[in-house]
């Protein structure tokens, strides 16, 4: 993509954004369509491609905006965008910038089920302010698309690696079962939620973050019964 784009004022970054966002959230790769996205945004198809040279590099750079949205919000950034401004006041996705400049409280946990239950919450407050970015990521995951499919599995596998390194790395490993590798339980929950947002957008039904957290509490409880010790697990009321 072009570099100036970072150099556009921020409300103009947006609309660009939210109009990929829109398009691509309703519309299978293939079938989403550049002039509306530009239409959208208010720009020409010509400036929207200035921008970002292809569809391909479009959609690549919106998935990288989502996925650093969220991991702002998880890690504890205080700037890490809303549906009023860009992520990071418009810096480049997955930049040199180190999310929360202070000790988040994610740092000073070292429970493995509550670190879990931190981040959905930080999830799903991004997802209930930023429009369209839940449908969109799901039609990510979930692409069956050659053109994007190899690059999306690329960018997912990196970051769930990346985010589970750091993000647990205090976490007291010892109240796992042996045989249980605490890698696999993570991978299982986000498995778990994305495929009831995938089911969700497939019959067309809305989607209720209230909904999402209440299933995120059981599906975790169920767990943690299976990946903890005995003395481990119990919870409070």
């Amino acid at each position: 993509m072009n570099e100036q784009f970072y150099e556009l004022p921020q409300e103009k970054q947006l609309r660009i954004i939210n109009a990929g966002l829109e398009v691509f959230s309703k519309n299978d790769y293939r079938h989403a369509v550049t002039d509306e996205i530009a239409r959208k945004a208010g720009i020409s198809k010509g400036l929207l491609f200035y921008y970002f040279h292809n569809k391909k590099s479009l959609y690549l750079y919106l998935f990288d905006y989502c996925a650093s949205l969220i991991i702002n919000q998880v890690m504890g950034d205080e700037n890490g965008g809303s549906e009023d401004e860009p992520a990071s006041g418009g810096n480049k996705p997955g930049g040199e910038n180190e999310p929360g400049g202070k000790a988040a409280r994610w740092e000073t946990v070292t429970d493995f089920f509550e670190l879990l239950e931190m981040a959905a919450e930080a999830k799903i407050k991004v997802l209930e302010k930023t429009p369209y970015l839940a449908d969109f990521m799901v039609r990510g995951y979930y692409s069956e698309d050659g053109i994007v499919k190899e690059d999306l599995n690329r960018s997912t596998i990196e970051a769930v690696s990346s985010a589970f390194k750091k993000y647990f790395r205090n976490v007291d490993y010892s109240k796992f079962k042996p045989d249980v590798p605490p890698m696999e339980i993570y991978e299982m929950l986000v498995w778990m939620t994305e495929g009831y947002l995938h089911d969700k957008r497939k019959s067309n039904a809305s989607i209720s973050m209230k909904e999402i957290m209440e299933k995120f509490y059981v599906w975790e409880k169920w767990l943690k019964q299976i990946a903890y010790k005995e003395e481990y697990q119990k919870t409070e009321a």
